[in-house]
């Protein structure tokens, strides 16, 4: 794991010393899910999460008509889990499906509350860290609930540009929470008004 985003995040960005970070890497393990794999599945207590040094993954629900509604993408230095089910220790609801081919350096529930135990600075950045999650669920529930599908789709143009240029289509229509077609319809308008 050295030489990694991995590496860089603990030590240089949060100044874990060599004790400290060779208790960190003796409890990650290298996963690798090749694409259309699933990371996590429902029906069972998600024990388990990881940081995704390569690849690209899908976080995703299914609602009531058995329709997939996608609520995250993770890219490299991002990481993967079903959080609520993690944090809860209820049945998992959220499937994590690889969209390309990806290496994981995943972490069991256990040993990373032994961490957060003996490394207090993994404590305190994993706090920040969910907090800025939980303002970025916020928005992204504001802006469904707020905003046209066209606002959500050039925010996400704007915001997220590496979402556009690595996940198909129909995944994204899916995190926009409207159909392939009504996308396509979409992008099509948006284009003959740049032309």
């Amino acid at each position: 794991m050295a030489g990694t985003k991995f590496s860089t995040l603990f030590r240089d960005s949060f100044g874990f010393d060599e004790n400290e970070y060779g208790q960190l890497l003796s409890r990650f393990h290298e996963k690798i899910i090749k694409k259309r794999e699933f990371y996590i599945t429902p029906g069972k207590v998600c024990r388990r999460k990881a940081y995704v040094n390569r690849g690209c993954l899908r976080n995703y629900v299914l609602d009531d008509h058995g329709h997939e509604r996608i609520l995250i993408f993770s890219f490299e230095d991002w990481w993967v889990s079903d959080i609520d089910s993690y944090y809860s220790g209820e049945t998992g609801t959220n499937y994590v499906q690889a969209l390309e081919d990806s290496q994981l350096f995943e972490i069991s529930r256990e040993d990373w509350f032994l961490l957060e135990n003996k490394i207090p600075k993994l404590r305190q950045w994993y706090t920040l860290k969910l907090t800025r999650r939980a303002m970025g669920s916020a928005r992204r529930i504001e802006e469904m609930k707020t905003m046209s599908v066209e606002n959500r789709y050039l925010n996400l143009m704007e915001h997220h540009p590496e979402i556009l240029q690595r996940i198909p289509l129909q995944y994204i229509a899916s995190y926009l929470n409207i159909e392939p077609q009504s996308l396509s319809r979409l992008r099509k308008r948006l284009s003959e008004k740049h032309e």
